[in-house]
Order: structure tokens, then C-alpha cells, then sequence
């Protein structure tokens, strides 16, 4: 019987309700503040950036850039292989150099 009553006096209490509705010249006031909006700097960017055009753009240089840097990336690594490449082999023959040099003088010495 106790919720009967509660929801009783709930129904019965939406029964005063009004439409809501804004104040006088309600309307006008926020066109006024939209339109005394200032159109700052960050602003201007904001809305050049967010242009598809330029975010595409944007996205085409970065794809651009990133592919730029790879190639050059694997360029620089096999010349960099070959230059290693002949420069273990300079010191091989080197080194072969060097050993014949020191048994040549250390057979010339006894």
C-alpha cells in the first residue's frame, strides 16, 4: 500500500508541469555573443589546418618524407656494408703483409 501511495503522489505531482521555455530575447543574446566572437590567430589556424584539403596535403608530405629517409636509409647502409666490406679486406692484406714482413726479418736475423 506504501508504493501505491508514492507513485500516486508522483503522478500526481507531474500534473503542474510546464513547458520549459528561454527568456525574453533569449535568441538574440546568444546570435550578439556568436557574432562578437573574436577571430583570433589560433583560431585562423585552426580552421586553415582543418581544411581536408590541407590535411591531405599534410599526410601526403609526412608519406613523402618517411619514404625519402628510408630509401636514403638503405642507401647509406649498403655503402656503408661495402665500405666495411673492403676495409676488412684492406686489413687482411694487411695484416698478411705485416706477418710476411716480420718472419722475413726474423729468418734474416738467425
Amino acid at each position: 500500500m506504501d508504493k501505491k501511495k508514492e507513485i500516486e503522489i508522483i503522478i500526481n505531482s507531474l500534473e503542474g508541469i510546464q513547458k520549459a521555455s528561454p527568456g525574453d530575447f533569449f535568441f538574440t543574446r546568444v546570435q550578439a555573443k556568436l557574432q562578437k566572437e573574436e577571430i583570433n590567430l589560433w583560431s585562423r589556424i585552426a580552421a586553415f589546418i582543418a581544411k581536408p584539403t590541407v590535411a591531405l596535403a599534410t599526410l601526403c608530405l609526412i608519406f613523402l618524407l618517411n619514404m625519402a629517409a628510408l630509401f636514403y636509409q638503405q642507401s647509406s647502409s649498403s655503402t656503408s656494408m661495402v665500405d666495411q666490406a673492403e676495409q676488412s679486406a684492406a686489413d687482411d692484406y694487411n695484416t698478411t703483409l705485416a706477418a710476411n714482413s716480420y718472419y722475413d726479418e726474423n729468418t734474416d736475423a738467425r
